[in-house]
């Protein structure tokens, strides 16, 4: 089934293309905000899914900080355009509905797919001001030849994987595209920074302030969002003295991976995000399309070993030349390789590290 649900500028939802089931999660979205309740579910990827209940301000104040971010809020007589497929079971989805009503923005949602469709903006250009989507949604809109229906793509809900980050910025910047990578969570109503593809530094928004613990964690202050001293369990590195603001604080930050996910191998301390960016292109040609992820497992002598995860049937010729093409690590390379059949995912499409 196929649809557009829209909310203009002033208000008033309009469903196009007759009735389809999908869109009763939006106006739920909708009756959220005229009740002053607004909820969303963490994604589920860490534990169970926990339901967050916001203020109006804090939303208000993060949909304030997303248009000045992105120069969304000066003055123009054209009402800012904006598209999304994600879900409404997700805050990604739930926020764009939200930032809509609270800016006055036009939005137009298709059928959330991992193949989206998107009809032309109500724009002299038919180009969207604002726009967000997954990875794998990002994926189909370049191949599809859609990225130049957007002035700025945000993408968020998954990291993005380095060969394809690489060929969407080639095919971004081809069809006049900004794209972004936002970071963030539910607890501080999605994206607090965001950092230009092909770069490791993330840029925090207006009102957001951030921190690190001695082991390395990232921690958020956002007031206006209703977020202090948030300790998440991002491993970061902030960025030295000239990414300071005038009041001195740190203002960037790259992402090194999960404190949660750090594998102590003998003593070694590992992050497997670093690690499958380092990886990528070399695994990549030797994977092909099969989807991969790195973990630590128990050892006896190791305490935890760097274990390979690959999607799909087992192939121990495919598991000796994937060891072979890393044996050069020393003791970062994974000492054994795992098949799982398919992957489990979140509802919101994160692979399940387990």
């Amino acid at each position: 089934m196929s649809g557009i649900w829209r909310i203009t500028a002033k208000g008033g939802i309009q469903q196009l293309q007759g009735h389809v089931p999908w869109t009763s999660g939006f106006d739920a979205v909708v009756d959220q905000w005229n009740t002053a309740c607004p909820t969303a579910l963490t994604s589920g990827s860490t534990g169970v899914p926990v339901a967050h209940h916001f203020s109006m301000e804090a939303v208000q104040a993060s949909a304030q900080a997303t248009a000045q971010h992105f120069q969304l809020d000066r003055p123009s007589p054209e009402v800012v355009e904006a598209w999304s497929a994600l879900p409404a079971s997700g805050t990604g989805g739930r926020m764009m509905v939200w930032r809509a009503l609270a800016l006055g923005w036009n939005l137009t949602v298709s059928m959330p797919s991992a193949t989206p469709q998107v009809p032309a903006a109500g724009t002299p250009n038919g180009r969207y001001h604002f726009a967000v989507a997954t990875p794998m949604q990002a994926a189909h809109l370049m191949a599809s030849g859609q990225l130049q229906r957007f002035d700025i793509l945000l993408l968020g809900g998954a990291p993005i994987a380095p060969d394809l980050e690489a060929d969407l910025k080639q095919a971004a910047d081809a069809a006049g595209c900004r794209i972004q990578h936002g970071f963030g969570m539910t607890e501080t109503l999605t994206h607090v920074a965001t950092r230009t593809l092909g770069e490791d530094a993330y840029g925090v928004l207006p009102d957001v302030h951030i921190d690190c613990t001695e082991e390395g964690a990232l921690v958020i202050d956002a007031p206006r969002r209703g977020v202090q001293g948030l300790v998440t369990q991002d491993a970061v590195a902030l960025l030295p003295d000239a990414s300071l603001d005038p009041q001195g604080d740190k203002r960037a930050f790259s992402w090194l991976g999960r404190i949660d996910d750090v594998i102590n191998s003998g003593g070694l301390k590992l992050h497997p995000a670093a690690l499958e960016r380092q990886w990528c292109e070399m695994l990549g040609d030797i994977l092909h399309e099969r989807r991969w992820f790195i973990i630590g497992r128990p050892d006896n002598s190791l305490g935890s070993r760097v274990t390979l995860v690959v999607e799909g049937a087992i192939d121990s010729d495919l598991a000796q030349q994937a060891l072979q093409a890393l044996s050069h690590e020393g003791n970062k390379r994974p000492r054994t390789v795992e098949f799982q059949a398919v992957f489990k995912e979140t509802a919101s499409g994160k692979v399940r590290r387990t």
